[in-house]
């Protein structure tokens, strides 16, 4: 029993029954013992074999996904490109009607400035002319000039902040509305859209 390196069921029964019959002992435990280590080699390879197999067939499986997902893309992409040319002329003529009422109305709104420039220079001369001839007293047209002259620099600074902050940059008559102009602050938009993102 020394030579035995496992302990097997069937070696024991095996030996039991040798024993009775009087055969080499050694003989059968080996005999045994290399027709298991056979077995369990076979068996341990069968499933190797496999499983290497399977792998396989996991990754032609995961690579022909990807691709049909490339494909997919391609196509999705191609579909999208052919659409943006369809539209092409239409979106590129309605963008430039957009640039060309912008810069009408921004002229427009420059040759107002304009007018009532000359007319702020008209008024100061005439108001001079009276002056000179002593119809009004110099400080009532020193008054007149001072309050005519907030009125002109107050048209300038609106008409150029608001183009330049608050105008919207694609239509002139409709205003851009910021997070300042709707009371929220960058910083809120921020944790709002993260905590709503999480």
């Amino acid at each position: 029993m020394s030579g035995i390196d496992y302990a097997f069921p069937a070696i024991d029964a095996k030996v039991s029954k040798d024993l009775s019959a009087g055969q080499d002992l050694n003989a059968k435990i080996q005999e045994i013992q290399s027709n298991i280590s056979t077995t369990e080699r076979n068996n341990f390879l069968q499933n190797i074999n496999a499983a290497d197999g399977q792998s396989s067939n996991t990754l032609t499986y995961s690579m022909m996904l990807s691709r049909n997902k490339s494909i997919s893309d391609i196509s999705k992409d191609m579909i999208a490109d052919n659409q943006q040319l369809k539209n092409g002329p239409k979106d590129t003529y309605a963008r430039q009607g957009e640039i060309n009422e912008w810069q009408a109305q921004n002229k427009l709104d420059t040759l107002f400035f304009l007018q009532l420039t000359f007319l702020y220079f008209s008024v100061i001369v005439f108001l001079f002319f009276l002056r000179r001839t002593g119809i009004v007293p110099g400080a009532t047209v020193m008054i007149v000039i001072s309050v005519l002259t907030i009125i002109l620099i107050g048209t300038l600074w609106n008409r150029s902040t608001y183009t330049v902050f608050s105008r919207d940059k694609r239509y002139w008559n409709r205003r851009f509305i910021g997070l300042g102009d709707a009371g929220i602050s960058a910083e809120t938009k921020c944790q709002n859209d993260v905590s709503g993102n999480s």
